[in-house]
């Protein structure tokens, strides 16, 4: 013992000497050198092999998986987290592969002197004695199991060992591990199997991929059921043994079926799905906004609606639904059915430009009534006019004459529509638009001109069902959301709360002319505000509709853009998207929209719609805004002083000596007065006293053919008769018969709206018209 006493302090004293210090000083420094210069650079760790390209996976809202996408290289792999992987399957895996895991340094001696005892007693390798670690290591490089490469595993062990903490490493594991056929990662192997994330497994399921990875193939349960149950049960035993599970658990797990296929790929949201694939590359898990009992009602509902329409030659259609609070996209239906190859039912129609047809229409009144050019019981003409060669036309080829604004969009007659976006201007209806979240108006304004409001541009179903959710927000717009991970947007100001809650009370009225007849009597039609559109050669028929929560739009066409006699918006694509709402409002509605500060109940004309004046016989209630709305005193109803013996009209000069009586006449625009007369509708007004020889005031006839400035080009191989000059005007209603002078000259009289022809000599011409009164209108016009 002395002698070994003596060594110890002759060697403490030579290393307090420091020479041998020195020396193991740089031994140490030489090898931790070789160890560095061994992992950087001679073997660094392949990194890059830990993670793998991913799969995508989609799930609902709820966490319902909707759709699947293999990784480009082909193989099924969810990268989880460790801490949504259940416990019970992190300490199953643990006692049954490595129980010594936060001890070891990244190899087992123990465990692998034991292997190799087994696998010479057994003359072949029944097990390994790798690590976790080891394991992961061979997953990042995988060899054939020989005696080299297990000391390669070995090296790259420790390496990974001191790069990661053994959570990481554990995490590593569950996200490499294979799991038969191309099935990597628990994340895969959890819904790919069972249906559900590795969160929520059964013991009995956590046994089965406990086992799996130390042979995919032969432990598959669609494989080798047999195999499989019988490793099921070694795992279990083992964590009963270890009191990690209790003796009824273990009995609970064994009697548990076992599935004998992989869960079919789901195929709900599959037009979604691939957009917002498409949208977001690369990313493993995406959570959307859709709701998947909403989705899976949606493509009933289509399924069984396309079939109807299949009979009518109409063989696509695509819904969407918005939350209209938060601007989330909730369910999709691109086509209702995404397998129809012979129509295209992979075509996404929800996102599809196309003609939007009068669905456009709500925007430019909404426009309107916060400039203060109309308010809804404002009567307006519904009448041919010409706009420099565009003359629009109603959708049943009528003209209406006079409507209420209220009626001009409830009826979505197209004149009234194209003379207040007139007034209103294209750059401004066009910057509305866009604003609210249109993006496919791409072209000049100029380009799509006055028709932009009756289809000329295209919009897809989402932006344009979006564009109608912003009335349901008070004219606030948000972006279309489709991931639970986007933020909230601030919502951006399109249209006053004003405007958008007037229009919405038009577009609420239950009493429609478009409301399907079929629906006449339906007992609980849901209260919504809804507008219809149809394209050009009916190739489009929609249907959007809101109430305070949600916003629903349909659209049916085909999409190979062949029209049919029967799409038209109202009876086409309104039934679907009032089913739709029925199933939202299952439990009934209890709220609608408030009126908003800033409007007001006031007395109107009921005839002329303008503020009430005393002459005017009947009123009616109308909401205003006030200090924006026109407050206009009724300009129609005059009184009239007559003589009651003759009936004729008095003024102030000729009134004295004769009984004089008073009545109310109806004194419209001349060309609104001309259509009444000529349908009837209104009275003549009483011709003035003969005797008297002063002039009335008022409107004086308007010039409605040619126009003002026209060039009239002559055909010189067609005869002139041919190609006669309409002249034609509107005069009020006590203007029974109008004047023409051409170049100063008299050349006709006719009837008040009567039709004269000029045979065109060329020139520049001067063009008057003159009543009985005296009232006139001029303009010019050219022939070459």
């Amino acid at each position: 013992m002395k002698w070994l006493v003596e060594i110890l302090r002759s060697g403490y004293e030579r290393w307090k000497s420091g020479k041998a210090f020195r020396r193991m000083a740089i031994i140490g420094a030489t090898l931790a050198a070789i160890v560095s210069i061994l992992n950087w650079i001679v073997f660094p760790l392949p990194t890059d092999r830990l993670h793998p390209p991913t799969s995508t996976f989609i799930f609902s809202r709820e966490g319902r998986l909707l759709n699947r996408f293999a990784s480009r290289d082909g193989y099924w792999r969810l990268p989880v987290p460790l801490s949504q992987i259940s416990p019970l399957m992190v300490k199953s895996v643990l006692t049954n592969e490595d129980r010594w895991y936060y001890w070891h340094p990244g190899f087992n001696p123990v465990a692998l002197v034991s292997a190799a005892l087994t696998d010479i007693k057994a003359g072949r390798i029944v097990r390994g004695g790798s690590t976790i670690s080891m394991q992961v290591a061979r997953m990042m490089e995988p060899k054939e199991r020989t005696i080299p490469n297990k000391i390669a595993e070995i090296y790259r062990a420790l390496q990974l060992e001191m790069r990661y903490s053994k959570k990481e490493l554990l995490e590593l594991y569950f996200n490499l591990a294979p799991y038969g056929g191309n099935i990597e990662g628990i994340g895969a192997a959890s819904y790919l199997y069972f249906d559900k994330p590795p969160s929520q497994l059964t013991l009995s399921e956590i046994a089965i991929l406990t086992a799996l990875p130390a042979s995919p193939t032969r432990f598959r349960p669609d494989k080798n059921l047999d195999l499989c149950a019988a490793r099921r049960a070694r795992v279990l035993a083992t964590l009963a043994r270890a009191n990690v599970i209790s003796s009824a658990d273990y009995a609970q797990a064994l009697r548990e079926e076992i599935p004998v296929t992989h869960t079919s790929a789901p195929v709900a949201a599959p037009h979604f799905c691939q957009t917002v694939m498409a949208a977001h590359p690369g990313t493993s898990k995406i959570i959307s906004t859709i709701d998947y009992r909403l989705q899976i009602i949606c493509e009933r509902l289509a399924r069984n609606y396309q079939a109807q329409l299949a009979e009518k030659g109409i063989h696509n259609l695509s819904a969407v639904v918005l939350d209209n609070r938060t601007g989330e996209l909730l369910a999709m239906i691109g086509s209702a059915d995404f397998g129809d190859t012979e129509n295209h039912g992979q075509v996404n129609g929800a996102l599809a430009p196309r003609s939007p047809g009068s669905a456009l229409k709500p925007f430019v009144y909404a426009i309107g009534f916060e400039k203060g050019l109309i308010t809804p019981a404002l009567k307006v003409e519904d009448l041919p006019i010409n706009y420099a060669g565009y003359i629009p036309i109603n959708y049943d080829e009528q003209y209406h004459g006079i409507v209420s604004i209220s009626e001009a969009l409830i009826q979505s007659l197209n004149v009234p529509a194209v003379n207040l976006t007139s007034r209103v201007g294209l750059t401004t209806l066009v910057g509305a638009l866009k604003a609210g979240g249109i993006s496919t108006l791409t072209r000049k304004d100029a380009d799509y001109g006055l028709p932009l409001i009756l289809g000329s541009g295209e919009v897809n179903l989402v932006e344009l069902s979006n564009l109608y959710a912003t009335l349901a927000r008070g004219g606030n717009f948000l972006p279309v959301r489709t991931l639970k991970s986007e933020n909230e947007s601030r919502p951006a100001r399109v249209f006053s709360p004003q405007s958008s809650y007037l229009v919405t009370q038009i577009l609420a009225e239950l009493k429609r002319p478009d409301l399907p007849s079929s629906w006449e009597f339906t007992p609980n039609l849901p209260r919504v505000a809804w507008k219809t559109g149809t394209s050009y050669g009916r190739k489009d028929a929609w249907a959007v509709g809101y109430d305070p929560d949600y916003t629903v739009g349909v659209w049916a066409g085909n999409f190979s853009a062949e029209g049919s006699i029967a799409i038209v918006g109202a009876d086409i694509s309104a039934p679907l998207m009032f089913d739709i709402f029925n199933q939202l409002r299952q439990n009934g509605q209890n709220h609608w929209f408030e009126m908003p500060p800033g409007i007001e109940l006031r007395a109107v004309c009921a005839v002329s719609g303008q503020v009430v004046g005393e002459a005017c016989p009947d009123k009616i209630g109308e909401c205003h805004i006030p200090g924006v709305s026109p407050s206009t005193v009724c300009t129609v109803h005059h009184e009239r002083l007559v003589d009651r013996s003759t009936g004729n009209a008095l003024c102030t000069r000729c009134a004295s000596g004769k009984e004089v009586g008073k009545m109310v006449v109806e004194s419209w625009p001349p060309r609104m007065s001309a259509w009444l007369l000529s349908k009837g509708m209104l009275a003549a007004a009483p011709p003035h006293n003969p005797d008297c020889g002063s002039e009335l005031a008022g409107d004086g006839p308007v010039i409605t053919s040619p126009e003002r400035d026209a060039v009239f080009i002559l055909r010189p191989k067609s005869p002139k008769a041919y190609q006669q000059i309409l002249f034609q005007a509107s005069a009020p209603a006590d203007a029974r018969r109008v004047y023409w002078f051409l170049d100063g000259q008299f050349f006709a009289s006719a009837s008040n709206d009567s039709a004269v022809f000029y045979a065109p000599v060329t020139g520049k011409h001067e063009l008057l018209c003159l009543d009985v009164y005296g009232r006139s209108s001029c303009l010019t016009f050219r022939v070459e």
